[in-house]
């Protein structure tokens, strides 16, 4: 089997992850909580939506060409729905308390002695991050483990293969964490141009030290689901991809710093550069998807990391699919974005496929 196949299989085998967005029949955008923050239900994408067309509630994938994400992943063009404890497909509600979560609660040192590393640095053109991709918040224990309440569900879904290491998974339980090279440069100042569909799976670095992967997971049918809906995650909504360690929709709830009141902080940057906050606006209330773009984004001023105030374009990860990212509102340099060869390889199809990595650049 050729590498290309390899990274196919890989994709297919464990893009199984998730969240949850879209509007839902019968229930307000706004979830009812004491702290308007912490939502008790997602809203997961609905059965049918178009994984191709950049709109609102909907996350949209590149198809343009035999070497984009989409066309050698084998995505189907739009999602299913699963039917399960935690997901109501008639109104296409997530209810938080349902789900199974994978069990444990470690520290990053239980996958690499010297822990979680990660850093931030800047120069006049970009920001940089470098690290060894396992984040700062705690993680479940993977392999998941035989006999526990999330095994049966990733027992069922494929495994694929590691394109990077050839290490073929007899299904998604056995995936486990390892630490790699977690390099990086997104622009300092980066320009919304337009709206751009998504060539990688990751789409985003939280400034907890891992990323944020595409709002998409597939079964060993070809079937394809918004992850949050046909996958547990642990108690950081996050789970291994080719052994590295990613977070999806609800991640926030493990983030430091968000108080419960007021706008929330920005917890990370996408690929292009712009700055991804949490739920809340201005007014401490959650963000609806019906305040944002097709990108799942908006232009507000909001508080950077350093401190300063600053009216920007910024995504919003909120309770509502795709959850943080929609597609690209900026251009993305993919070969920049994802610095390392073993990023590269496991994150962007289109890697693997071209002789110079400078055709990336578009």
């Amino acid at each position: 089997m050729g590498r290309v196949s390899k990274r196919s299989m890989a994709c297919l085998g464990f893009i199984v992850i998730a969240t949850i967005g879209l509007y839902a029949c019968g229930e307000s955008s706004s979830s009812p909580s004491s702290d308007p923050g912490t939502p008790n239900t997602l809203v997961t994408s609905v059965n049918g939506d178009s994984n191709v067309i950049c709109a609102a509630n909907s996350q949209c994938i590149d198809f343009s060409s035999p070497f984009s994400f989409g066309v050698i992943a084998k995505m189907s063009s739009t999602l299913s729905q699963v039917a399960n404890s935690w997901t109501n497909t008639s109104t296409n509600i997530i209810d938080i308390s349902e789900i199974p979560y994978v069990d444990g609660s470690n520290s990053a040192t239980a996958y690499a002695a010297a822990g979680s590393v990660f850093a931030v640095t800047t120069d006049a053109n970009f920001r940089y991050f470098k690290g060894n991709g396992l984040p700062s918040t705690h993680m479940g224990t993977f392999p998941v483990q035989s006999g526990t309440a999330a095994y049966s569900y990733y027992a069922a879904l494929p495994g694929g293969t590691n394109s990077a290491t050839n290490e073929t998974y007899s299904s998604a339980a056995a995936i486990g964490i390892s630490p790699y090279d977690f390099t990086g440069a997104l622009p300092l100042n980066p320009v919304a141009t337009g709206y751009y569909p998504i060539n990688s799976l990751i789409v985003g670095i939280t400034l907890t030290g891992a990323a944020w992967h595409v709002e998409k997971a597939n079964d060993a049918s070809g079937n394809w689901y918004s992850p949050s809906n046909a996958l547990p995650y642990d108690q950081c909504w996050g789970h291994p991809y080719n052994q590295q360690y990613h977070h999806h929709g609800y991640s926030w709830k493990c983030f430091p710093n968000q108080g419960t009141s007021g706008q929330s902080p920005v917890f990370g940057y996408a690929l292009d550069g712009f700055p991804i906050t949490g739920p809340r606006g201005a007014d401490g209330q959650l963000i609806t998807n019906a305040q944002l773009d097709q990108c799942h984004g908006m232009t507000s001023e909001i508080t950077m990391p350093d401190g300063s105030l600053k009216a920007t374009y910024h995504y919003v990860l909120n309770r509502e699919y795709p959850y943080s990212v929609g597609c690209f509102r900026g251009k993305v340099n993919y070969y920049q974005a994802l610095g390392s060869d073993i990023m590269r390889q496991t994150n962007l199809p289109i890697y693997q496929n071209v002789p110079y990595p400078g055709h990336l650049h578009g």
